[in-house]
């Protein structure tokens, strides 16, 4: 790290897992504001559960295309926002994607009666990279 800026090479990450046939790698962690960077990969019939944004995020999809239930259709090159308090219907990716995610804090994933499943945040993700 230096007071100019940093490089990370993300090829170089390693893909941990998020949910069934989705995958993440982190590039970027702010404990200090709770923000985070990561890349989303799903393979085709992967599913990311039903959550809710407990802070904004910023998506950018780099490969696939498909509809999310609530933001609607996007494809490669597409820019998506997600509002603070946004809660998501589960996703069934439909193809291969892979998305670039910046949050400015944490996702609760939800059960079947809204109950917290688990947060994605930075001691969560913190923890996945520890376990490799």
């Amino acid at each position: 790290m230096t007071n100019g800026g940093d490089t990370v090479h993300c090829d170089s990450l390693p893909w941990l897992p998020l949910a069934p046939s989705v995958m993440v790698k982190v590039i970027k962690l702010v404990p200090e504001t709770g923000g985070y960077s990561v890349i989303i990969r799903a393979d085709r019939g992967g599913v990311l559960p039903r959550h809710k944004h407990l802070a904004s995020a910023e998506i950018f999809i780099l490969k696939g295309s498909g509809v999310h239930p609530q933001t609607g259709a996007y494809a490669k090159g597409d820019y998506v926002s997600e509002r603070e308090g946004a809660i998501h219907d589960p996703l069934l990716f439909e193809e291969d994607t892979e998305l670039l995610m910046i949050s400015s804090g944490p996702s609760a994933f939800l059960g079947e009666r809204d109950e917290v499943l688990f947060l994605m945040d930075v001691p969560m993700l913190e923890r996945l990279q520890a376990s490799t």
